[in-house]
């Protein structure tokens, strides 16, 4: 089998309308030497009519190679992936979920990035998001406070914010191993971790916003869900490397404001009020000061008009 530069890996289930809007902007990408990997999780939706009609094959003539895996039943995404990167022959491995989209210099972007580092095994770019109505802005990725070490960056603000954004070297998966399909929502902030964990490093977002992203997302709505599985992911992670014991008490701080935050935006006003009292016995002094940076960070944005909906929608076929 010849090999290529990129494979693309995207998992689907349900969600055939913005799965083409996903496949376009795939097909728009300047750089050319890639093939994709689609995994249909168990879709009821015509997803897989739509596949084999052969509509996909006919609507997306442009797209070099585009293979397909069908679930017979949803496995999740975590499995899905994990089936694509058996298949994908590219040096490198690219993420897209079917509701992201990629602007056309997005490969090339990532690719070149990545050739100019060798030592790094990941890259991710900035991204903007959009909501239903196709208005966009850049969200707030800077972190609260600095931190010299990546993984604590990670579990704090976490600068991945989606797949769809980051672009890893094949041979990495071969050094760590696959995504743990026991996690159902947050198996690549654990896969991220893992990777930082074995010494290798990432390239933090840079350069101009080059993936639109969805929200609110499938996780928002889940967020009891998600922060259980996340706290699973971070009891294994401090039991395994005793050297952060030191910075777990800080990191569970951060993530339990960053949970109440998000039950405060789905009214669920009880596991938000939790999820504060939670930080404030864990840390009480750094998470009044996260509070009152945050407001004043969410002032400023408002004043300057960072949030005003300027950044052009990607969301055009």
């Amino acid at each position: 089998m010849t090999s290529c530069r990129v494979s693309i890996v995207i998992p689907t289930r349900n969600r055939l309308e913005k799965l083409r809007r996903a496949l376009k902007s795939i097909e728009c990408q300047t750089f050319r030497d890639y093939e994709v990997w689609l995994v249909d999780d168990g879709s009821t939706d015509g997803t897989r009519d739509f596949i084999d009609s052969g509509q996909l094959t006919r609507t997306y003539s442009d797209i070099p190679s585009v293979n397909v895996l069908f679930n017979t039943q949803n496995c999740g995404a975590a499995a899905a992936r994990n089936r694509a990167l058996a298949k994908a022959r590219g040096e490198y491995i690219a993420f897209l979920d079917d509701d992201d989209v990629w602007y056309p210099e997005y490969l090339e972007h990532q690719l070149m990035l990545l050739d100019s580092h060798p030592q790094a095994a990941a890259s991710c770019a900035r991204h903007v998001e959009f909501d239903g109505n196709g208005r966009s802005y850049q969200p707030d990725a800077l972190p609260l406070f600095e931190s010299v070490d990546p993984l604590i960056s990670l579990l704090t603000d976490s600068f991945v914010h989606t797949m769809s954004i980051f672009v890893c070297r094949s041979a990495t998966f071969n050094s760590i191993g696959n995504f743990d399909e026991k996690l159902s929502i947050v198996h690549d902030w654990d896969w991220y971790a893992r990777l930082l964990i074995s010494g290798h490093s990432i390239l933090t977002p840079a350069g101009p916003p080059l993936v639109g992203r969805q929200i609110p997302g499938g996780l928002v709505a889940r967020h009891r869900a998600w922060n259980e599985e996340e706290q699973s992911v971070l009891n294994r992670i401090f039991a395994e490397n005793l050297q952060y014991s030191g910075r777990q008490r800080q990191v569970r701080a951060h993530r339990a404001l960053f949970f109440a935050r998000i039950g405060l935006s789905r009214r669920d006003y009880v596991f938000a009020m939790r999820r504060l009292m939670e930080a404030l016995r864990m840390a009480p002094v750094r998470s009044m000061r996260t509070i009152a940076l945050r407001v004043v960070r969410n002032c400023r944005a408002a004043i300057s008009g960072e949030r005003s909906g300027h950044t052009p929608s990607p969301l055009s076929p």
